[in-house]
């Protein structure tokens, strides 16, 4: 098991950082702050196979995990960027289970001899797949949902607003139905861990604790954060 699933199994917090440059020695720079994940972002940016082969490179020389999200979850794609040796996949565009449940089938379809090494972080951008988060998150093999602020307000209705009243009452949601769903709580206590925020609010303390103890690192770093 890679170090990150490790600290995911453990309940710990995994950092994942954004480079926002296709340049291989930021991610080797970054990684001696102690972060654990370099986002190789694909759907944003301009990668191409060559490049997320060798930022997922400079990741392995770091001492750290790659994860590159491709701009749709098309099988082939993932295929492609496995092969290009990152450790996990931020798939975008997942509305319900069965979605999911085909991410994971292509994971395991291009590392059938490792594929409980791998990283699989699922996308929740719409309120649609709001509704379904709950269903989504009991599928085995998934190790991370990313809820998509921006896109969930653009596609609520409130462009460019994730701080909307609606939009904070939909992740807030979101947060909820996941942590107390009975086979959510069944599969964290099988990987050795239990839910110690059991409300939004006291999930939101936890990452604000978490975003204060980062705040200091890249200001120690000297980091330019947009």
């Amino acid at each position: 098991m890679n170090k990150v699933k490790q600290k995911l199994a453990a309940g710990k917090v995994v950092t994942m950082f954004n480079p926002d440059y296709p340049a291989p020695r930021l991610v080797e720079y970054a990684a001696g702050f102690g972060l654990d994940v370099a986002f190789i972002d694909a759907e944003r940016q301009s990668y191409d196979f060559e490049r997320i082969e060798e930022m997922a490179r400079a990741a392995r020389v770091a001492g750290i995990a790659s994860v590159a999200r491709p701009w749709m979850n098309d099988p082939g794609l993932i295929v492609r960027y496995f092969d290009c040796g990152v450790d996990g996949v931020k798939v975008p565009h997942v509305e319900d289970a069965a979605a999911a449940g085909k991410m994971v089938d292509i994971v395991r379809y291009a590392r059938p001899k490792d594929y409980a090494d791998k990283i699989l972080i699922i996308m929740v951008e719409t309120p649609a797949a709001i509704e379904h988060i709950d269903e989504i998150a009991a599928v085995p093999g998934i190790d991370v949902i990313n809820i998509g602020v921006n896109d969930v307000a653009l596609a609520a209705g409130f462009p460019g607003q994730p701080e909307h009243p609606q939009v904070v009452a939909l992740v807030d949601q979101a947060i909820a139905r996941i942590l107390k769903k009975p086979e959510v709580q069944e599969r964290l206590r099988g990987d050795g861990m239990e839910t110690a925020h059991n409300t939004p609010e006291e999930f939101s303390r936890f990452i604000a604790s978490d975003i204060a103890k980062w705040t200091k690192v890249v200001k120690a770093g000297n980091i330019k954060v947009d």
